[in-house]
């Protein structure tokens, strides 16, 4: 199965749900819908803002979700949530893995 790699947000960082018809067309590209027979996963991490969540899902599943920059010190990249699949499972014979970037659980300041 060919993955449609898009990055797109879903919830802003007011909490609004911003990206329907974004996720409609992604699960269209992909052969997805409530009468596919097509196998996916979710998968999402919770935690502090800042420690390392998009990193290690950009390392385990090859999205590009954006990353904090060391060098300009510690501040929150991901506002909301984000949703990829993963290219780098893709075609391994496991089932289509949707991968969603999470705010930071201390995110609202």
């Amino acid at each position: 199965m060919t993955l449609s790699s898009r990055i797109f947000q879903i919830v802003d960082g007011s909490g609004c749900i911003t990206g329907a018809e974004a996720v409609e067309g992604f699960f269209s590209e992909n052969a997805v819908d409530h009468c596919s027979n097509v196998d996916y996963t979710i998968v999402a991490i919770m935690g502090p803002q800042s420690s390392g969540k998009s990193t290690l899902m950009n390392t385990v599943f090859g999205t590009t979700f954006d990353e904090m920059d060391a060098l300009s010190g510690r501040r929150q990249t991901t506002h909301g949530v984000w949703l990829s699949g993963s290219p780098k499972l893709a075609g391994q014979n496991a089932p289509l893995t949707l991968v969603m970037d999470l705010e930071g659980s201390d995110g609202r300041e």
